[in-house]
């Protein structure tokens, strides 16, 4: 027998609520240090029920950074659509990209702190690839955008190309995110609560942005 829509909504609802309330748990506890049965409980449901949406600790912390990188790049996409881009110089959308992750840090922290503990979290647990290739899907978008405006640059000559596509990405607008999450999360040298460290972020794009168009 197929599950009424109204069954179906719950379920839905009840997945949402546990993915919301993980999210928040781990990133104030941090992934390794909360367990199933804590999540269920703030949930609202039985450790049973929880289990039955998600086998195990791992499964649960893959989804919750599914769903909130979905959300975000979901904002990102209806913002500025792909098929937006494609007369913009490979130039513009690299500014547009690293003001993006500045702009994590301004109003996400959060999603990094996570992004930055639950890629700590699954190389020490040993997550099966296969697993990732679901977490890959959810990113299409930012992939392939990075990818766009490689490819745009070899056209436009507004970014450097003498170095390979994915070394490039590494050493630019990986930079950047890691510099953003620590900053977000006050792993930086002298690191002091509430103070504003836009300007340093600033800064970094631009020594960023210099060495990107170094040889263009």
């Amino acid at each position: 027998m197929n599950k009424s829509e109204k069954q179906k909504a719950k379920e839905n609802e009840r997945r949402q609520r546990i993915l919301d309330t993980a999210f928040r748990i781990f990133v104030e506890k941090k992934i390794e240090a909360v367990s199933m049965g804590e999540i269920a409980e703030a949930v609202g449901i039985g450790r049973a029920t929880l289990f039955r949406c998600y086998s195990n600790k791992t499964e649960l912390a893959i989804a919750v950074c599914m769903a909130q990188w979905k959300s975000y790049l979901d904002e990102l996409d209806r913002n500025r659509p792909i098929s937006s881009v494609q007369d913009i110089p490979a130039i513009d959308r690299f500014i547009f990209t690293l003001d993006s992750y500045i702009e994590m840090y301004l109003n996400h922290k959060e999603l990094l702190q996570y992004n930055d503990n639950f890629n700590h979290y699954v190389t020490h647990e040993g997550v099966d690839p296969e697993q990732f290739e679901n977490i890959h899907t959810s990113v299409y978008s930012a992939d392939t955008r990075l990818h766009m405006m490689y490819e745009k640059a070899k056209e436009d000559h507004t970014l450097r190309t003498d170095i390979p596509e994915d070394e490039f990405i590494r050493v630019t607008v990986h930079t950047m995110m890691a510099a953003c999450t620590y900053y977000a999360g006050g792993f930086i040298w002298g690191a002091e609560d509430n103070r504003d460290y836009m300007p340093e972020l600033i800064r970094l794009k631009e020594m960023i942005i210099n060495y990107a168009t170094a040889s263009v």
